[in-house]
Parts: structure tokens; C-alpha cells; sequence
């Protein structure tokens, strides 16, 4: 892959719960958005197995971003609707990173 353009998220929540949690993709990165969003079906229908709720969203990435620092944050939205940020950090400056509650997502940056 010469870079990414765009990244998929999912989501599984379950059915009216608040309790959602980060599902693994079949695929997290894409070279446009275009095709992200074409996977998108695809992969909420194979992830919606189970009992639970399925969300799916696709995300520009800046492929100036490749050796960055990136966050990817998300949250479900009192609509029921799953936004995705993602953004660039600055890596910690006295070298410690302090742990949260959040996913990471390894979207092929080997």
C-alpha cells in the first residue's frame, strides 16, 4: 500500500445498552475513501453476527500522518450515530505516556 487515505471503524454495541466496544475490522486501511466506503457494507454485515448493534464509519486519514503520532477517538452520539476523529499528537516530551480507557487500532503502519 503506497499510503492511506482513509481508515474503517466498527463498533458493536449491545441492544439498547450504552455498552459498546471497538470490533476488529476486516480492513483498517485504505488508499481513498472511496474504498473504505465501498467495504463499509460488507464489513458491518459480516461484523453484525451475534446480538448486537453494528456501526461502521469511515475516516479521512492525512497519509502525511504515515510516521506521525495519531490518535483515533471515537464515541456514539445521542442519535445513535458513531463519529470517528482522528488526529495528530506530539508524542509525550518527558517520555512517559500515561494509559486511558481507549482501543488502539493497528492500521498497517509496518
Amino acid at each position: 500500500m503506497e499510503h492511506i487515505a482513509a481508515i474503517m471503524l466498527l463498533v458493536g454495541c449491545a441492544p439498547g445498552s450504552l455498552s459498546c466496544e471497538e470490533l476488529q475490522a476486516p480492513q483498517v486501511a485504505f488508499e481513498t475513501m472511496e474504498d473504505c466506503v465501498g467495504a463499509l457494507p460488507s464489513a458491518l454485515g459480516d461484523a453484525g453476527i451475534g446480538r448486537r448493534v453494528v456501526h461502521g464509519r469511515c475516516a479521512p486519514f492525512d497519509p502525511a500522518w504515515e510516521e506521525e503520532n495519531v490518535e483515533i477517538g471515537w464515541r456514539m452520539t445521542p442519535q445513535n450515530r458513531l463519529e470517528v476523529h482522528v488526529r495528530k499528537v506530539a508524542p509525550p516530551a518527558d517520555g512517559i505516556v500515561v494509559a486511558e480507557n481507549a482501543g488502539s487500532v493497528d492500521i498497517g503502519l509496518h
